[in-house]
């Protein structure tokens, strides 16, 4: 094939074939990618190193070359590569790019995002598919180490790029931040470059910065928004773009410092600086503002015999199963004799749940009893218990181990949002509906109390109770509150803990939003649970929901799903099946497995009245029919699929992947149990375990298997016949 001289050339230089080094050797690309496209990647890299000893300036061979040993997995002799290249190249984007890809595969973050940053400034607008290739593994890497605003920025970088067809990785990196319900809302959006003032004698210069950013020249746009804030500190503007540049280049450090910083900008609303504080809680792996210290505390004993009978006699040690001894047993290790959940109040003495919540005990640590081992006495170990715990944890410990000393050291920070979560112990309870409605009434009884007087470091070690009076305290209180706000799994539990938490700490409740059907879309994340739907119509009411899913705004969807099961719609067209989504949302959310029953079936029953299908509600039945231990219902529920949508392959291939997830059939649809003689799974338990209950969890309320399974040929599912 004839070379056209004048393109440009493809080692990512931007000259044309012509000007290039590469001019002498190029003539072999169209051999060399055929090899390629046909599979022959091995042959294809011997064939470039023959390229590269005759031409070493082939500067096309290496940017190839370094591609396929990615694919491949040669991070070593990918390094290699892109040092080659980088000599040869020191300002080629696809050199710069195999350069960071290496160091990410070292496990160096900081140095590939660096090395994108300068990637990406030399590339300009025209961005090669490599190095959006490369930007999406970074925002992968970014992810799994909490540097979410970062990640969530390459990710969108390349899953905006125009004519970029390799965006999958971005869209699962960015679905699965916005989707993960542990994740903050305040991550869940990228902090906007701020507009300048209009009269002020820098705008011509951070106009300049501003469209540096705008065409990706992070580095030179950074270097101008330096020079403007050593001009105009503390301008909420130019903060916001060093925000931007250090988003880019990962550094979360500076983040949280830029963000600070914006908080203290007075010009800004007063929602504003405390959003930009509480985002700070959010941008990095950790969040010490507003953590709370966890302790372990540990002992050497003398005898295991007599301290595992000390321990089991006393109340507020509730026992656990010797399964449960396994889990804490790691790899190549030895694992505790003996393990006990440490109570914060002695368990009631009926079965069942009491009445009274007050007398409902929870769990404040784990205490683990080790015997002795070559190079370690006996001792027992108390891990989990907050600081704040600390003196209960001893006091009971005194008096179970009289005259035993526990040195105590830091074991980590435990995120405020988790205080609330309640665990009960100490309990015999059979039932797990029982005990999943105790949880709920737990924490919406006791949530709002932990949070609020529990101490964090943003407070000065006070709790936001204790610092409701101190006016010059105002907006770390209200960060606070914007951070807990935009906690989904505690909103989404009880969607008045936030008002509780105000009035706690003397802070004015957040005002709703009602929008009009033109700015529904314009409202950013981290207030979607602010929004009144009230007023909307379907097709907003529609939208406000699948953005409720995406985001996981919970109190959001329900609202919006709650409104629009109580309008009339049509019976036709393109919202006739409107309400579907509703309750389906709402079935998804609920706290309460009765509750999420309960929109199902009107779900199912509103779906056969209108003649929709009923496959994914049914589909959606299995797991809550497990989870609540139903087996004859999850049978029925079977045996219904099977019958109504036999015919469709792709409702029956979902059905057998279910079942194979529940660990019911093998992937070639034979039943996992003996079909004849097989025990139901909850015939040999108590039902779900709690300390002082015996027996232990079932790993699954499995159906029990029923006798003529089919061939291997044919899906088999429980109760065919």
């Amino acid at each position: 094939m004839s070379i056209d001289t004048y393109a440009i050339c493809p080692c990512g230089s931007g000259k044309k074939i012509k000007f290039c080094k590469c001019k002498d050797s190029v003539h072999e690309l169209d051999r060399v990618l055929t090899m390629v496209e046909g599979g022959q990647l091995v042959p294809a890299l011997d064939r470039l190193a023959s390229i590269l000893e005759q031409h070493p300036d082939a500067a096309w061979a290496l940017a190839i070359r370094g591609r396929l040993l990615m694919d491949l997995r040669e991070y070593d002799s990918l390094k290699e590569n892109a040092e080659r290249f980088t000599r040869l190249q020191p300002s080629n984007p696809l050199a710069l790019t195999q350069s960071a890809a290496a160091a990410m595969f070292a496990q160096d973050l900081g140095r590939a995002t660096e090395l994108m940053l300068e990637a990406l400034t030399e590339s300009g607008q025209n961005v090669d598919s490599f190095v959006l290739d490369v930007a999406s593994l970074l925002s992968y890497g970014l992810a799994g180490n909490g540097i979410l605003l970062t990640a969530r920025i390459y990710a969108t970088l390349a899953f905006v790029s125009e004519g970029y067809e390799g965006n999958g990785m971005a869209a699962n990196v960015l679905q699965q931040i916005n989707r993960d319900p542990a994740v903050n809302l305040l991550a869940k959006f990228m902090p906007e470059l701020l507009p300048r003032p209009d009269d002020v004698d820098w705008a011509e210069r951070y106009d300049e910065a501003a469209l540096l950013l705008a065409n990706n020249k992070i580095v030179l746009a950074e270097n101008k928004f330096d020079s403007l804030q050593r001009t105009a500190p503390l301008q909420p503007a130019v903060l916001s773009g060093l925000l931007t540049c250090a988003v880019w280049r990962g550094d979360y450090q500076r983040q949280i410092e830029l963000l600070k910083k914006l908080s203290e900008c007075e010009s800004l609303s007063d929602d504003d600086r405390a959003r930009y504080l509480a985002t700070s809680f959010v941008a990095g792996p950790d969040s010490d503002p507003i953590s709370v210290e966890k302790r372990t505390m540990t002992t050497e004993v003398d005898s295991i015999e007599e301290t595992m009978m000390s321990l089991s006699s006393h109340p507020r040690f509730g026992e656990l199963p010797p399964d449960f001894l396994q889990q804490l047993k790691g790899e190549n290790e030895i694992g505790p004799r003996a393990a006990y959940q440490l109570l914060d109040r002695d368990p009631p003495s009926e079965d069942g749940v009491p009445e009274d919540l007050a007398l409902v005990p929870e769990s404040i640590g784990l205490v683990t009893v080790f015997g002795r081992e070559t190079d370690r006495a006996a001792r027992v170990e108390v891990v989990g218990v907050t600081s704040q715990q600390e003196q209960t944890a001893r006091d009971q410990l005194g008096l179970a181990l009289p005259g035993r000393h526990f040195e105590s050291e830091r074991e980590g920070w435990l995120p405020l949002n988790y205080i609330a979560m309640s665990q009960p112990g100490g309990l015999k309870i059979t039932d797990p509906n029982a005990f999943e409605s105790l949880q709920q009434r737990l924490f919406v009884d006791r949530g709002v109390i932990k949070l609020a007087e529990t101490a964090v470091p943003l407070l000065g070690d006070q709790s936001l109770k204790d610092a409701a009076g101190d006016d010059s305290k105002w907006l770390e209180r209200a960060a606070l509150l914007r951070y807990l706000e935009g906690e989904d799994s505690l909103i989404a539990r009880d969607e008045t803990i936030l008002q509780r938490l105000c009035e706690i700490g003397n802070r004015p409740a957040p005002e709703a939003i009602r929008p009009t059907g033109d700015d529904v879309e314009n409202i950013p994340a981290y207030d979607l649970n602010r929004i009144d739907p009230s007023g909307l119509d379907t097709e907003n009411l529609v939208y406000l929901i699948q953005r409720a899913q995406q985001i996981s705004a919970t109190k959001l969807g329900r609202a919006a799903s709650r409104r629009l099961l109580g309008m009339d719609l049509p019976s036709e067209g393109e919202l006739a099946g409107a309400k579907l989504l509703g309750y389906s949302f709402l079935m998804q959310t609920a706290t309460r497995s009765e509750e999420a029953l309960e929109n199902l079936e009107a779900a199912k029953k509103y779906a056969e009245e209108h003649n929709f299908s009923t496959a994914s509600l049914l589909l959606a039945e299995l797991p809550l029919r497990l989870r609540r231990g139903e087996a004859e219902q999850f049978q029925d529920c079977v045996q219904t699929i099977a019958k109504t949508h036999g015919n469709d392959p792709e409702v029956m291939g979902r059905l057998q992947q279910l079942l194979v997830q529940f660990g019911l059939i093998r992937p070639d649809g034979s039943p996992v149990q003996a079909p004849r003689g097989a025990a139901p799974a909850q015939a040999e338990s108590g039902g779900l375990w709690t300390p002082d209950g015996g027996g232990s969890a079932p790993a699954a309320a499995a159906p029990p298997a029923a006798s003529g399974g089919g061939s291997s040929s044919k899906l088999w599912v429980p109760g065919m016949d």
